[in-house]
C-alpha cells in the first residue's frame, strides 16, 4: 500500500491539473443551465428515461452495476490516457458538465439540501477516486509526450504504477463508495426530504 500511496502522492501535479478541469466544467455546467433554461430539465428527462430501468434491479445489481461502471470508466481513464492525457481530461471535462448541468435542475426542483445528500455520502470517495484516476491518465499522456520529444521515460513504471494504486487503492474504495449509493445515500436523502 506504501508504494501506491507513494506514487498518488508523486502524481499530485497532475491529479491537482485535472481537479482544476473538473471544477471548471462544473461551473461551466452551471451556466449553461442557467442560460440555457431548458437544458438542464432536457439532460434531466432523458437520464429518467434512460436509466429508469435501474429501479427493477436488486440493491446488490445495482451495487455491481454502479462499482462496474466507475471502475471500467476510471480505468479506462488511465489506460487511454496514454494518448497524450486527451482523453482523461475529456472524461473529467464532461463529468464536470453534466453534474453541473444536474445539480442545478435538481437543486431548483428540491432544493441545495437535497443535492448535497444526494452526492455526499458516496461522492466524498467516488468523486476522489475518478479524479485520481484522470489524473494518473493524465501522468501517463505527460510521460508519453515528453519521451516522444526525446525525454528518457519508462513508460512501463508508470503504467505499472498506476495499475498498481487502481487495483489495490481505486477498485476497493470505488465498491465501497458503490455500496454506500445504494444502501446509505437513499436512507440520508429520505430524512431531507419533506
Amino acid at each position: 500500500m506504501e508504494r501506491e500511496l507513494k506514487y498518488i502522492r508523486s502524481s499530485w501535479k497532475y491529479i491537482l491539473i485535472v481537479a482544476g478541469v473538473f471544477i471548471f466544467s462544473l461551473i461551466i455546467g452551471l451556466l449553461l443551465s442557467l442560460k440555457n433554461l431548458g437544458l438542464s430539465e432536457n439532460y434531466l428527462e432523458v437520464l429518467k428515461n434512460s436509466f429508469g430501468w435501474i429501479k427493477t434491479l436488486s440493491p446488490i445489481e445495482i451495487v455491481l452495476l454502479i462499482f462496474l461502471n466507475n471502475a471500467v470508466k476510471s480505468l479506462f481513464s488511465i489506460v487511454l490516457g496514454a494518448g497524450l492525457g486527451i482523453i482523461p481530461i475529456i472524461f473529467i471535462g464532461g463529468n464536470g458538465i453534466i453534474i453541473g448541468l444536474i445539480v442545478n435542475e435538481v437543486s431548483k426542483e428540491q432544493g441545495i439540501i437535497f443535492v448535497l445528500a444526494a452526492l455526499l455520502p458516496h461522492g466524498i470517495i467516488e468523486i476522489p477516486m475518478v479524479l485520481i484516476s484522470a489524473g494518473l491518465g493524465f501522468r501517463l499522456g505527460y510521460s508519453m509526450y515528453v519521451s516522444m520529444k526525446g525525454e528518457k521515460r519508462d513508460m512501463r513504471y508508470e503504467l505499472t504504477e498506476s495499475l498498481h494504486v487502481f487495483i489495490k487503492i481505486i477498485m476497493p474504495l470505488l465498491f465501497v463508495a458503490a455500496v454506500i449509493e445504494t444502501f446509505v445515500t437513499p436512507l440520508v436523502v429520505s430524512m431531507v426530504l419533506p
